[in-house]
């Protein structure tokens, strides 16, 4: 008979979503049953022998066994269990599980349709309440509330509980969606979006940190991949259900269509997950939350997404508007890692993440790689409204091979980094190839066709799918267990602020071209001045009729050189995200459930 070692550490797994501890004390397990570790000590598999006649049952039972041991406690009554009666028990672990994916599945997808459908509904927005100036803010908002969040989300609900806060998030989110879609002017609009955010934030954390919860590191590429498409789904659908709703009903719609959607989530979560509450009083919890750390990165990180937002757009880069943001987020943040490192009792990012040889880099390449996909959801339906003349909903669907190909790659992948337990090879191909073809578009010109666009876009969105679930995956290795939560939401939070900062960076190029450009043409054909700086604007005026042809064609010249610029700048953020990547190392992802031999 073999003994559960005492080293084995369960530090991964926190939490229980079935009714009992997951991992209590050590006992023995029957004598039919042995237990192997991995390398690290951080999984423990369990496998069935069986006798050889059963082998296809027995090798069925492994992998079901493997997942009732990631989940729950393996109870046994005495060493001559009813092996009927275990796979009854397992097969309705599994059908629980099954349930809670699919609640996390409707979350992410939750999450992302709410952004991606306010694109159809904003012109709608606009021509009511006649705030164009503004209307930038009501995507600002929920940006800002979302990612100052995400590290705060996911501590509290250490200290609290999972189901607590998904249940609150939900809350807020429903919330926020009805104040939006009943809101009698612009600025309650905004306030509803900010609201929103808080909750898409709890939402979007939760589903990271259940999953985490809820499997092996092995087996979380597999699913994350089914949640990565549940997201890539929602950002096609949501400018289609938009574009509906807006135009055969009301735009408020968009945002009430949330809240039943929020309902049926939580009815999920509260019937299958039936998470213990951490141990401790109210008052105790509220103790343990560092409420000092919180307040510094939240004030950081507000500042710096003000200034990067403010920044080429509505300020000059030196106007004070921009420039003391920026400070001002600089000295936060410090004060926030001083107080992490020195003063709080439990961080809210331990500072010893970026101490790591391994997962320090992992953590920099999350930041260019956010800032190096922005130019596909910004500027390529520009692109194409531009130069192809194409309306909204066409531009969106000519985003499809991108998001069809970071789709299914996405799915293909995951299965593949669980079977063969390798992962740096797909980030590297990924990223090196991202890199490339954004490069690529940099040969476009308005005689380009369609098609050589397409294909180019198609394979960025391929390499996408190939290489970010993975560098996830890494994220999650290259940390300590305990930490594996916290490491994930601080990896999206930093491919976030990339993001930000990529559209401010690229955005800035952008602008910048196009101005010069359109300046330089208004001179040479000063009675069309006003319909030429019009253009910097709106890039439909380069279709009007009220400009000869020469000025349409130079129009579209100065976009395209504007858009090219564009593209080259994003390869470089790409690239050195490839670059930092080949340095971290290969750590195992566990040993996967064993099959009995025949």
């Amino acid at each position: 008979m073999s003994n559960i070692d005492d080293s084995t550490d369960f530090s991964e797994k926190r939490h229980s979503f079935l009714d009992h501890d997951p991992f209590p004390e050590p006992v023995a397990l029957p004598e039919r049953m042995r237990v192997r570790k991995n390398s690290e000590a951080t999984m423990t598999t369990i496998t069935i022998q069986e006798p050889e006649s059963n082998a296809g049952e027995s090798a069925a039972a492994s992998r079901e066994m493997h997942l009732k041991a990631s989940q729950a406690t393996l109870t046994s009554k005495d060493g001559n269990d009813d092996a009927e009666m275990q796979q009854k028990t397992m097969t309705l672990s599994r059908f629980r599980f099954i349930t809670i994916l699919c609640s996390l599945s409707l979350g992410s997808f939750l999450s992302m349709l709410d952004q991606s459908i306010l694109g159809a509904a904003l012109p709608a927005i606009t021509n009511q309440f006649g705030e164009l100036s503004s209307i930038a803010w009501v995507s600002a908002a929920y940006m800002l509330s979302f990612t100052a969040l995400q590290p705060i989300a996911s501590k509290v609900s250490e200290i609290f509980g999972r189901l607590p806060i998904l249940i609150i998030s939900l809350f807020l989110f429903c919330g926020g969606s009805a104040i939006c879609g009943a809101a009698p002017t612009m600025t309650v609009l905004i306030a509803g979006r900010a609201i929103a955010g808080c909750g898409g934030c709890g939402i979007s954390t939760m589903v990271q940190v259940i999953l985490i919860d809820l499997l092996p590191l092995r087996e979380r590429s597999t699913y994350m991949s089914f949640m990565s498409m549940s997201s890539t789904l929602a950002v096609i659908a949501g400018p289609l259900i938009g574009g509906a709703i807006t135009d055969h009903w009301i735009w408020r719609w968009c945002f009430y269509l949330n809240i039943p959607i929020c309902a049926v989530i939580a009815a999920i979560s509260i019937v299958a997950l039936r998470a213990q509450a951490p141990s401790g009083t109210a008052r105790e919890k509220l103790a343990r939350i560092d409420f000092l750390g919180a307040f510094l990165l939240l004030s950081g990180l507000v500042m710096l997404i003000l200034a990067l937002n403010w920044g080429g757009k509505n300020y000059s880069w030196k106007s004070a508007a921009v420039v003391v943001p920026l400070c001002l987020s600089a000295a936060l943040i410090s004060a926030f890692a001083y107080v992490e490192a020195k003063i709080a009792k439990e961080p809210i990012i331990p500072m010893r993440m970026f101490t790591s040889k391994s997962l320090t880099p992992i953590l920099f390449a999350q930041f260019f790689i956010g800032a190096g996909i922005t130019f596909t959801v910004l500027y390529l339906p520009v692109y194409f409204s531009v130069v192809y003349n194409a309306t909204s909903t066409k531009a969106g669907l000519y985003l499809l091979p991108y998001l069809i190909g970071m789709m299914s790659m996405g799915l293909i992948v995951g299965p593949m980094v669980t079977r063969f337990n390798v992962y740096r090879p797909f980030i590297w191909s990924g990223t090196a190839v991202m890199t490339v073809s954004a490069g690529l578009l940099n040969i476009i010109n308005p005689e380009t066709k369609i098609v050589v666009v397409l294909v180019i876009i198609g394979i960025f969105g391929v390499a996408s799918g190939v290489g970010l679930m993975p560098l996830l995956i890494a994220t999650q290795a290259a940390c300590k267990p305990q930490d594996v939560g916290t490491a994930s939401t601080l990896a999206l939070l930093i491919r976030n602020i990339g993001s930000i900062v990529g559209i401010a960076t690229v955005g800035s190029i952008f602008n910048n071209s196009l101005m010069s450009s359109m300046q330089g043409l208004a001179a040479v054909y000063p009675s069309f001045k006003d319909q030429i700086l019009l253009s910097i604007n709106d890039g439909t005026v380069a279709w009007s009729n009220s400009i000869p042809l020469q000025v349409h064609q130079q129009i579209i010249d100065g976009y395209v050189k504007a858009l090219k610029s564009t593209f080259i700048a994003n390869a470089p953020f790409v690239g050195l995200a490839f670059i930092l990547t080949s340095f971290m190392k290969h750590r195992s992802l566990g040993q996967r459930p064993a099959k009995a031999s025949s």
